[in-house]
C-alpha cells in the first residue's frame, strides 16, 4: 500500500487491502451518449475555435470531457469531469512553446536543435507527472476525485533513464558491423530490442496504475511483465501477415502501371498517385498492427489492475476493434470530418461494453472509507490550490 503524500497535500491513509477474490459479482460500465447529442457540442466546439485560431479548444476539451464522463455511469453512478478551461490552455500554450523553440532552434543550428531535444527530452518526465495529476484529479465518481502521486522520480526513470538502454541495440548493430557481420549484427540488436522495449512499456504501465488513488485506496499492478513479451511478440508476427501482402500488392500495380514507360517512375520525385497508393496500401497495415498493440495493451493495463477488493476486466477484441476503427475512418474520410461526433460515440459505447469491476460489494464502500478518514471534505479544500497543466497525454 502506498503512503505517498498526494499531489494536492492530502496524505492518504493507510488502509488494510482486501485481496480480491475470485466471483462473479460484476459492475458493468455503461455508455449512454448519443451521436446527435455530441454533434451539436463538436460542431460548435469546431466553430469557435476556427474563430479564436485555436484558443477555444482548451474550453472544447472541457465540454468533450464533461459530456463524455457524465454519460459514462458504473453502478448507477456518472462519472464527473471538473476541470477548468485555463489550466488546459495554459498546458497548450507551454506544449506550443516547446516545439516552437525545437523548429526555431533547427533553423539557426542544428546543434541547437539537438540542444532543444535533449531539453524537451529532460522536461517530458515532468510533463507526464502533471498531466496524470491534473486528469486524475478533476475526474470523480459519486462525488470522490481520483488521485495521482507526484512520484517525479519514477516518471524519470521510466520515461527518461529506461530508454538509454535503447542505446544498446543500435551499439550492437555498430561493433559487430565494424567486425564485418552487419547481418548478424542486426539480428543482434533485433533481439536487444525485443528484450528491453516490452520490458520499459510494461513498468511504465505498472508506475501510471501504482500512483493512481481512489476513495482512500490505491491502485496496484500484477508485474507480471512477461505478459508484454507476448504482445509484442505477436505484433512482429501480425506486421508480417499485414505489410508483407501489402508490399507485394503495391509493387504487383506499381511494375504493371510503369511496363513499357520505365521512365514513368522518378524516385526524386514522385508522382502524387504514387505518394497517394503508398498511403492507401500502407496506411490498412499500419492501421492493423496499431489496432493489435493498443487492442492488447489496453486490456493487459486493466486485467492486471486492482483497487482494493476490486479487479478490472477488460475484454477489447481485435477484430471488432478494427472494424470499428477502419468504417470510423472512413466514414469521416468520406463525409469530410462529420462523421467524427458518431465515431467517436461508437468507439466509446464499445470501450465501456466491455470493461468490467469484478468484487463482492456494491461499490459504495469507496464513499464509506473516504468519508471515514475524511477524505473528502479534504480534497474539497484543495482543489483551487492545485497547481496543475494538462497537455493532453
Amino acid at each position: 500500500m502506498h503512503d505517498e503524500t498526494m499531489a494536492s497535500g492530502v496524505y492518504l491513509p493507510e488502509l488494510d487491502v482486501i485481496p480480491a477474490r475470485d466471483t462473479r459479482e460484476v459492475h458493468r460500465l455503461r455508455f449512454h451518449g448519443h451521436a446527435g447529442d455530441y454533434f451539436r457540442i463538436w460542431i460548435v466546439n469546431v466553430a469557435l475555435s476556427l474563430v479564436t485560431l485555436g484558443i477555444y479548444s482548451a474550453w472544447a476539451t472541457v465540454r468533450t470531457r464533461r459530456y463524455m464522463y457524465s454519460n459514462t455511469t458504473l453502478g448507477g453512478s456518472p462519472f464527473d469531469y471538473l476541470a477548468r478551461p485555463v489550466p488546459i490552455l495554459k498546458g497548450r500554450l507551454l506544449t506550443v512553446l516547446i516545439f516552437a523553440i525545437y523548429a526555431f532552434a533547427g533553423r539557426i543550428a542544428p546543434a541547437l536543435q539537438a540542444v532543444a531535444v535533449l531539453l524537451v527530452a529532460g522536461f517530458m518526465p515532468w510533463l507526464i507527472v502533471k498531466s496524470m495529476m491534473f486528469r486524475a484529479r478533476y475526474s470523480s465518481w459519486r462525488g470522490l476525485r481520483f488521485y495521482f502521486s507526484d512520484d517525479y522520480a519514477g516518471a524519470y526513470k521510466w520515461y527518461l533513464g529506461v530508454y538509454f538502454l535503447m542505446g544498446i541495440p543500435f551499439l550492437l548493430i555498430l561493433l559487430v558491423a565494424m567486425m564485418g557481420h552487419p547481418g548478424f549484427g542486426m539480428l543482434l540488436g533485433f533481439a536487444a530490442f525485443t528484450g528491453i522495449y516490452p520490458w520499459i512499456k510494461g513498468h511504465q504501465q505498472a508506475w501510471v496504475v501504482d500512483n493512481h488513488h481512489f476513495g482512500g485506496k490505491s491502485f496496484s499492478f500484477d508485474d507480471a511483465i512477461g505478459n508484454y513479451y507476448g504482445v509484442y511478440v505477436k505484433a512482429a508476427g501480425v506486421a508480417l501477415v499485414w505489410f508483407l501482402p501489402c508490399i507485394a500488392l503495391f509493387s504487383t500495380a506499381a511494375v504493371l502501371i510503369n511496363k513499357g514507360n520505365p521512365q514513368a517512375f522518378n524516385p526524386k520525385m514522385p508522382s502524387p498517385y504514387f505518394i497517394l497508393g503508398v498511403y492507401a496500401v500502407m496506411a490498412p497495415a499500419y492501421l492493423g498492427v496499431w489496432t493489435f498493440v493498443h487492442t492488447r495493451m489496453t486490456n493487459l493495463l486493466y486485467n492486471q489492475a486492482q483497487l482494493g477488493q476490486y479487479r478490472f476486466r477488460s475484454t477489447l477484441a481485435y477484430w471488432p476493434m478494427l472494424g470499428l476503427y477502419l468504417t470510423n475512418a472512413l466514414a469521416v474520410l468520406f463525409t469530410i470530418g462529420l462523421a467524427l461526433p458518431w465515431a467517436r460515440i461508437r468507439t466509446a459505447r464499445y470501450r465501456a461494453e466491455h470493461l468490467e469491476v469484478i468484487g463482492e460489494g456494491d461499490l459504495s464502500d469507496f464513499v464509506r472509507d473516504a468519508f471515514a478518514h475524511g477524505e473528502i471534505g479534504a480534497t474539497a479544500t484543495e482543489m483551487d490550490s492545485l497547481l496543475g497543466i494538462d497537455i493532453g497525454l
